[in-house]
């Protein structure tokens, strides 16, 4: 009889990793890819309006309309991008229309009472009469079937619209909206136009002529007519901050085109590794909110990760890692400035790593069995600091934080190789003080000095490698990244800075010490700029949120708004003094040997360090600039809210009241009443999502929902 083996079939190793990851590992894990989902599914329209066609004064477009089914013209509509003049200023946009011109006429007659012209803020409009923020949004600039102003669609008569620009601009798109709400095909040469049109064109020479003067890149003006999105809110709408990305990765592209009398400005508040990590998502989706959106997102949903690994390593805890970047994702900003095409994301994520890796430095040291390998963490944060600096150039001042962890972290290592040459020579003092021989005494010594010679050759070498390394990165590193980065915004900067565009002098270090220069201030003015300025000190206590996009209407409330969850805002400000007042008794009463020390007084200090440095430095970036808001404090918000978890693991460890297991959590008083703040977090955080998503609601709604967040109106954020 045949014998019957059972083959028992061995886990992979994905199912063996997956099972070896801790319940809070894999909760982490469902929280960043929720949070992807959430916002790959919440951060706009993919809809981009195409490549632009750049509009000049001295250039005239003309446009022949194929109407359909004999409908009339309805409505126009029109995306512009950069407007090269004054920030504020307002720029003229003309429309005429004409019929086609008979076989005899040797001009086009060209009326504009029925379309007339349309004034376009420069991202805002300082007098209040151009339209602000309506660069890259789509906006109607010509509704002719108003019933509310008994008119009636232009006649299918009129085939010819002329397009005038009164200063230098790029225009994405046009689109010709019918009585029936179709799209009316367009078109800019001349020989789509005399196809469409069809026989007889040859014999109307003024009708050919206006054809032959339009500009060849004209048709890019009508390649994407099925990008037009209507509404206001930031699912179609960029957000007057974003228009600065955006104008940026333009200047990008325009390359080296200058036009006599036109003013260029540039995103002067990021550095030139910003516009490139953001134009990664524009060049795959176009210019439409997704595709800007989209590296920020991926940034802020890395951040998160990157919390819950610090956090495990700061607290050697996998629940109170998952507890930071929990609080961290639904905390307010992640939801708001990280969703949205703005650099805060990369800068706070870059700086948090070089604060994560060089933690690990200050923490662990360097191993004598991979001394190479142990100060890559160094190296690495070094590199994450020359990003960071990069994106923003403000980040010099987070890099304190950073630096003050490496001087720490090896005075520790200098302090460890003193302790080791001391405890060599205790050693061999103690043997030589027993009743042995000279010659034994002689063999203790140079065996001592054989071992001294190595641990200092050792000490030595690690030295080298940590200050090695800390050069090569922190400084060499960041001038090449900052420099190779700054290539791309070259023309940028000429345009900018230079007194003749045409004709530069200055080098390029020269420009990009201007550029980072004027990169210390916040010089992006929106419409909300004034009523969103806060001292950045003002970000510990909330005093009011910034409104970035505001549609409200009537009894309609429609707004985004940045700031964080009152809750943890107010829990992150008392652990925040909790813990202050928790480092002054331990360091007043004897520190180690005082009363306040206990086995977890070290880890808990250290903590207390790395989110004071990160706190501290967050602000002194922004404390000096008049223009700072609470959208600016994304990075804040996380060494922030880091006092929540800190306070709570404090208490956690120091509780001695009896602990009961709940879903698998040993939960003692402390962790009672955390589970209770974080009912009363989501709680909050459900009552803010209108204005945390932008969706619509009614004012009164609003008002008792989350208009009590906020203890100063804005003057737009008003309920």
């Amino acid at each position: 009889m045949a014998n019957i083996v059972n083959k028992v079939k061995k886990p992979s190793k994905l199912k063996e990793a997956i099972g070896r990851t801790s319940k809070f590992a894999r909760a982490a894990f469902f929280l960043v890819l929720a949070f992807l989902v959430v916002g790959l599914c919440t951060i706009g329209s993919a809809a981009s309006p195409g490549k632009a066609y750049r509009a000049i004064p001295d250039n005239d477009v003309v446009f022949y309309l194929n109407y359909q089914n004999g409908t009339g013209l309805d409505e126009i509509w029109l995306n512009i991008g950069s407007v090269y003049d004054e920030l504020g200023a307002d720029v003229d946009v003309t429309l005429n229309y004409a019929t086609v011109p008979s076989s005899t006429a040797s001009s086009i007659t060209w009326s504009r009472s029925r379309l007339g012209t349309t004034a376009f803020g420069s991202i805002y409009s300082e007098s209040g009469k151009g339209i602000a923020g309506a660069n890259y949004n789509w906006v109607r600039v010509a509704n002719l079937a108003d019933e509310d102003a008994n008119t009636n669609a232009l006649s299918t008569s009129y085939r010819l619209i002329r397009l005038q620009v009164e200063a230098e601009m790029l225009i994405n798109e046009i689109v010709f909206i019918d009585e029936t709400g179709d799209v009316i095909p367009a078109y800019v040469t001349a020989a789509e136009a005399s196809a469409a049109y069809g026989s007889g064109w040859s014999s109307r020479p003024a009708l050919g002529d206006a054809f032959r003067i339009n500009p060849a890149d004209a048709v890019r003006m009508l390649d994407a007519q099925d990008s037009l999105r209507r509404g206001d809110a930031a699912w179609t709408n960029f957000t007057e901050d974003e228009m600065y990305s955006l104008m940026q990765i333009d200047n990008i592209f325009l390359g080296g085109q200058v036009y006599e009398g036109s003013v260029y400005n540039i995103d002067s508040d990021s550095g030139p590794l910003s516009a490139l990590f953001m134009s990664l998502g524009t060049l795959i989706f176009g210019k439409s909110p997704f595709g800007l959106r989209l590296m920020p997102l991926l940034f802020t949903a890395a951040l998160i990760a990157l919390a819950y690994f610090f956090g495990k390593d700061l607290f050697k805890s996998d629940g109170f890692g998952l507890l930071f970047a929990g609080l961290f994702a639904v905390g307010g900003l992640a939801l708001t400035v990280g969703r949205l095409g703005l650099s805060f994301p990369i800068t706070a994520f870059f700086v948090v790593l070089s604060y994560f890796l060089m933690y690990k430095f200050y923490a662990r040291g360097i191993s004598s069995e991979r001394p190479v390998y142990t100060a890559l963490s160094v190296l690495f944060s070094g590199l994450a600091f020359a990003f960071a600096f990069a994106v923003d150039p403000k980040s010099v001042i987070l890099g304190i934080g950073t630096i003050a962890l490496f001087v720490l972290g090896a005075v520790r290592h200098h302090r460890a190789y003193a302790y080791n040459q001391r405890r060599l020579r205790r050693e061999m003092s103690e043997k030589n003080a027993a009743d042995i021989s000279d010659d034994e005494m002689r063999a203790n010594i140079e065996e001592y000095e054989e071992q001294s010679a190595s641990l200092a050759s050792e000490g030595s070498y690690k030295n080298k490698l940590i200050y090695l390394f800390f050069f090569i990165s922190f400084i060499v590193g960041t001038v090449l990244v900052t420099l190779l980065s700054s290539l791309a915004s070259y023309f940028s900067y000429v345009r900018f800075y230079e007194a003749d565009p045409e004709h530069p002098v200055l080098g390029i270090f020269n420009l990009l010490l201007h550029a980072l220069g004027d990169s210390f201030t916040v010089g992006n003015v929106t419409s909300y700029t004034a009523a969103n300025a806060s001292n950045a000190f003002g970000w510990l206590i909330g005093l009011k949120g910034a409104t970035l996009l505001s549609a409200s209407e009537g009894s309609r409330y429609l707004a985004l708004n940045a700031q964080l969850n009152p809750a943890i805002m107010l829990t992150a400000l008392v652990g925040f003094i909790f813990m202050t007042v928790y480092a002054i008794l331990y360091l007043a009463t004897g520190g180690r040997k005082g009363a306040y020390a206990s086995k977890y007084s070290g880890r808990i200090l250290r903590v207390y360090l790395v989110f004071l440095l990160g706190l501290l430095t967050s602000l002194l970036s922004y404390a000096f600039s008049p223009n700072a808001s609470a959208a600016h404090s994304l990075l804040f918000s996380v060494f922030y809210i880091g006092f929540i978890p800190l306070t709570f693991y404090t208490a956690y460890v120091h509780d001695k009241s009896a602990r009961t297991s709940v879903l698998g959590i040993q939960m003692n008083k402390s962790v009672k009443v955390l589970f209770a703040l974080l009912i009363v977090y989501a709680v909050v955080f459900i009552l803010m999502l209108p204005m945390t998503f932008c969706f619509p609601t009614f004012a009164s709604a609003a008002r008792y929902c989350f208009g009590w967040t906020t203890f100063i109106n804005n003057g737009f954020y008003r309920i």
